[in-house]
């Protein structure tokens, strides 16, 4: 039965604290986030955490481009510790999307959790390596773009593979444009089949399960009938998880603590069902996810209910906190 041990609130600084990620290594905690003026804002840049205890973190980076860098994730490796995050960058002249400049995926990693090398760029432009995975030696990467800047709502998920971290190539498409596939994790089943999780802007924006055996060259597509916005998986007791945005005006389970739109959902092959869902609301969720030990949940994300609920008060409606939270799963 699912049941949240505890919550705890790491950043209320007044900023727009945002899309999160979490990892154990090295023998410490590790989070990461974007610290900005806004959901989006130039001054985006990203924070890197350090706690051995879940309770004290202490800053110990922050990673920042000329451009809005956000949504960063880690990919831990025996020897070093990656971080990748998007970057919107400027806007050149004559550029024809009216909002945004390209995109470019950045990454930088460290050995020692002190020094981080500067950011660079991972990937060609209008590609988004939206979560890393190392398995067997290799790195993977669910990586979703665009052919045209005007469009990004047509998009495609790409599979990627890159022996270093640094230098990646393409190795397939895992969803075409009819699709519309962005947001996306993946997970190597015991057998090397891989399971992905995809968000879509397609309407209804019902995400998708695509699975596929090795060599990964030809994937299988299931409409999964729920929406899950920044999917990550995570394993435990037996068990695959997974956690994102879900719809609040969706169909939910009952339980103890209200149920607010970051969700966490059970997976089995081609389809997911509720497990619990966090009490959060407004701009929220984006989280880490991993297990501390059999039977439990460790999760990572953000959520303005501590404003919207009147708890806290801020003149700016542009403010989010980092929490962290413990779930049972016995």
């Amino acid at each position: 039965m699912a049941k949240i041990l505890y919550q705890h609130t790491v950043v209320r600084d007044g900023w727009h604290n945002a899309f999160t990620d979490l990892c154990f290594w090295h023998d410490s905690y590790w989070l990461t986030f974007r610290r900005g003026s806004a959901h989006v804002s130039p001054d985006g840049g990203i924070v890197i955490m350090r706690s051995v205890d879940l309770q004290r973190w202490q800053q110990v980076a922050f990673l920042k481009t000329r451009g809005d860098d956000r949504d960063p994730k880690f990919c831990p490796t025996t020897n070093r510790l990656y971080v990748y995050f998007g970057t919107w960058l400027p806007r050149p002249e004559g550029w024809p999307d009216k909002r945004f400049g390209p995109l470019v995926t950045h990454v930088s990693f460290t050995e020692d959790g002190a020094e981080w090398s500067k950011p660079i760029p991972a990937y060609k432009q209008q590609c988004w390596l939206w979560r890393v995975c190392y398995h067997d030696g290799i790195f993977y990467s669910s990586a979703y773009g665009w052919d045209d800047p005007r469009e990004k709502h047509k998009s495609f998920l790409d599979l990627l593979i890159s022996e270093d971290g640094l230098k990646w190539r393409k190795k397939c498409r895992i969803g075409g444009k009819d699709q519309q596939p962005n947001e996306a994790d993946i997970w190597f089943q015991p057998d090397g089949e891989i399971w992905c999780i995809a968000r879509t802007t397609r309407k209804p924006d019902h995400s998708l399960f695509y699975y596929s055996e090795p060599p990964y060259e030809k994937w299988e597509c299931i409409d999964l009938k729920v929406t899950i916005h920044c999917p990550v998986f995570c394993r435990t007791n037996g068990r695959l998880y997974v956690a994102g945005r879900r719809r609040i005006d969706s169909p939910w389970i009952s339980q103890e603590v209200p149920a607010g739109n970051t969700g966490i959902f059970i997976v089995e092959k081609g389809k997911v069902k509720p497990f619990i869902a966090l009490p959060t609301c407004g701009d929220a969720a984006y989280p880490g996810f991993i297990s501390p030990e059999p039977g439990k949940l460790l999760i990572s994300y953000y959520s303005q209910h501590a404003y919207l609920s009147g708890v806290v008060y801020s003149r700016s409606s542009n403010v989010a906190d980092i929490y962290i939270a413990e779930i049972s799963t016995k």
